[in-house]
């Protein structure tokens, strides 16, 4: 399918998918999946949600808050036990998707179908084989302003790019967000269920699709696991899936995560990490073998690409703010003095 295609035809062809485990923050959950569905709704765009049903009150309650939505489907099951895998759900979820489009989401973005119709039809037109996203973390004020209405999307952008703190924590380059064909998902069959718990399995579904298309390189750094504020001071992986946003960064196009709180009970979600990543590193070990990369960041890229198109760099000057994250990233009087008196 080439050209461009017209509103509904293009979300026609696309399918979001989203998984679910309402291991812990299952009210959040809840109602976030609730708010994508309703936020679908007029537009052709289809969403499948793939939930590990632990077969809890909350589990049921979910079940019925999904079952009324046009064109959102509930792939429910009791998948695994313990830790949450995403990368298995995700898999379940591709297994209902009919459309020769889809798009990886997580259950706290923002659903911006303006920008999903944008980027699809860069794909569909041939312009890219697919495309990844950078996604905004909105703070607690922040993610308050959008949901109440206070904030237009149009306007949260536009404050941070006039250096406001209260609502934002980082932007993410790049983000697990990818609009991308439906059939290399299936050549590359999906998601490495290996990955469980937090963090890794989407880089390397990233590189490996990168990888299928030729789109990524190879470094002596590129395991540097090092975690940056600015979106251009990224390094090593990081760096080489970074420049797939570029363009995204220079048009100010990015999803919104909407701020949650990190539940106790998540501790050994998020103590997996670091074993995931030593089998990341293990399973993309030819790319540390590469030759120098000149600017270890993103930086002249960035520049280059906004010479290039005539932009104006000052118009992007917070792309460079690369401050770590002190008390000035906490949105209230009571989460700044918690962090100090840690």
């Amino acid at each position: 399918m080439k050209g461009e295609l017209n509103a509904e035809e293009c979300l026609a062809s696309l399918t979001a998918i989203v998984p679910l485990d309402l291991h812990f923050r299952a009210k959040d959950i809840i109602a976030k999946a609730k708010l994508m569905g309703e936020m679908s709704q007029g537009s052709s765009l289809k969403i499948v949600f793939a939930h590990n049903d632990r077969e809890t009150k909350f589990d049921a309650r979910l079940k019925g808050v999904l079952s009324d939505y046009k064109d959102v489907s509930l792939v429910s099951g009791r998948f695994y036990e313990g830790v949450v895998n995403s990368s298995l759900l995700r898999n379940i979820a591709f297994t209902e998707v009919s459309t020769q489009y889809l798009v990886l989401l997580d259950v706290d973005l923002w659903l911006d179908v303006g920008l999903l119709r944008k980027y699809l039809n860069l794909v569909c037109g041939g312009k890219a084989p697919f495309a990844v996203l950078p996604c905004l973390y909105l703070s607690l004020v922040g993610s308050r302003a959008l949901m109440s209405g206070k904030w237009s999307i149009k306007q949260l952008r536009d404050n941070y790019f006039a250096f406001s703190r209260k609502e934002f924590l980082h932007l993410a380059n790049p983000s697990s967000i990818v609009v991308m064909q439906s059939a290399d998902y299936e050549s590359l069959e999906g998601f490495n269920t290996e990955f469980s718990g937090h963090g890794y399995e989407d880089f390397d579904f990233m590189i490996r699709l990168a990888s299928l298309h030729s789109l990524v390189s190879s470094s002596p750094d590129f395991f540097s696991n090092a975690v940056m504020r600015s979106p251009l001071f990224v390094q090593g992986f990081r760096r080489e899936l970074g420049r797939l946003c570029l363009d995204a960064l220079l048009e100010r196009d990015f999803f919104f995560h909407i701020f949650h709180e990190k539940s106790p009970e998540s501790n050994q979600y998020y103590s997996l990490r670091s074993g995931n990543f030593s089998n990341f590193c293990e399973l993309h070990k030819e790319y540390s073998k590469g030759y120098g990369v000149g600017d270890p960041t993103l930086i002249t890229a960035f520049i280059e690409k906004c010479l290039a198109s005539g932009k104006n760099i000052q118009d992007y000057s917070i792309y460079f703010e690369n401050k770590p994250g002190h008390v000035d990233r906490y949105d209230t009087f009571r989460r700044r003095m918690k962090f100090l008196l840690k």
